[in-house]
């Protein structure tokens, strides 16, 4: 393992599609959504709660747990070369991977989409799936009863949709702005090899030719386990962009651009204020900037007229 990257972001917002590009390159191993955090987790709160460890004076071993979840990790991807591990739990566990690696030079890449769109594709899904639940439907029922709860649980700070807003203003708040790269579904889509490119530098790797009117899955998920809800298939071929199946009435998007409000401002002016306060303004942000022009066959619907793209 020469190099580990992380692949995060919003849901709907093209994360398995740039897997699936990244993927395309030999040099490159690119995981479906990854349980590796998990792991991590998971050996840190054994150690911090087994009473046999609890026993043992833990600060002397200390170094030892460390060693012992980087083996982990060097053992789990061995025989690959630059990594991109896909799970939107990174954003706030990134301080445990440092320690764990012992450096602080793993990239971040966040994948955006403007969140109407995001929260009308999740709802679209719903709908064609409506005889199956939500996999949380049966404990919290009430929460999927209207259109207008099931916004709400997407949107909330624990939910789907804001819960990887939460965590990226944890990632700012820390300290790690300058690791992180945004970038856009729009532009992923509409000028993909400007953007792989922007990848690459930011990763400080070489260009690679990408087949982009070729694109295979090479990574899968089972989708049944989430119940059909959340699909992580692309169609296979040229990359084309997309917007969600259905729209939703004019006040619940309204009320997404106004809820999500602050990320549009980072995303689309760079400014960080609104989101996690002025203190941070002077971090530095990595934003996939994609040259004029490209010419749109669609506009992106939802976000207020000022904040459209423009490129």
């Amino acid at each position: 393992m020469r190099k580990f990257n992380c692949i995060m972001g919003l849901p709907r917002a093209g994360t398995t599609l740039l897997c699936q590009i990244l993927n395309s390159n030999p040099k490159h191993h690119v995981t479906p959504t990854s349980g590796v955090i998990d792991m991590l987790r998971n050996m840190r709160s054994t150690f911090s709660h087994n009473p046999t460890f609890k026993a043992q004076n833990r600060l002397e071993i200390y170094d030892n747990l460390r060693m012992g979840m980087k083996g982990f990790m060097d053992g789990f991807f061995h025989d690959k070369e630059v990594i991109f591990d896909k799970s939107r739990g990174w954003s706030n566990n990134i301080s445990i991977l440092d320690s764990v690696l012992n450096n602080k030079e793993t990239k971040m890449i966040f994948c955006y989409r403007n969140p109407v769109e995001v929260i009308s594709s999740i709802e679209a899904q719903y709908q064609k799936t409506i005889l199956l639940e939500n996999p949380d439907e049966a404990s919290v029922p009430g929460a999927f009863m209207t259109l207008d709860r099931r916004i709400g649980t997407y949107a909330n700070e624990d939910g789907i949709v804001g819960n990887p807003i939460a965590a990226l203003k944890d990632a700012i708040e820390m300290g790690h702005s300058s690791r992180i790269l945004f970038v856009k579904y729009f532009d992923l889509t509409n000028n993909t090899k400007f953007v792989l490119d922007a990848i690459h530098d930011f990763i400080g790797e070489e260009h690679y030719d990408y087949d982009f009117k070729n694109i295979k899955q090479t990574t899968f998920e089972w989708d049944g386990i989430y119940n059909y809800k959340f699909l992580h298939t692309i169609k296979e071929g040229e990359i084309k962009w997309k917007q969600a199946d259905i729209r939703l009435p004019e006040k619940y998007i309204q009320g997404i651009n106004e809820r999500f409000a602050p990320l549009n401002k980072l995303i689309f002016e760079g400014d960080v204020t609104d989101l996690v306060g002025s203190e941070f303004v002077n971090q530095p942000i990595n934003m996939v900037f994609v040259p004029p022009p490209i010419v749109l066959e669609e506009q992106p619907e939802g976000l207020p007229k000022e904040n459209l793209p423009t490129t």
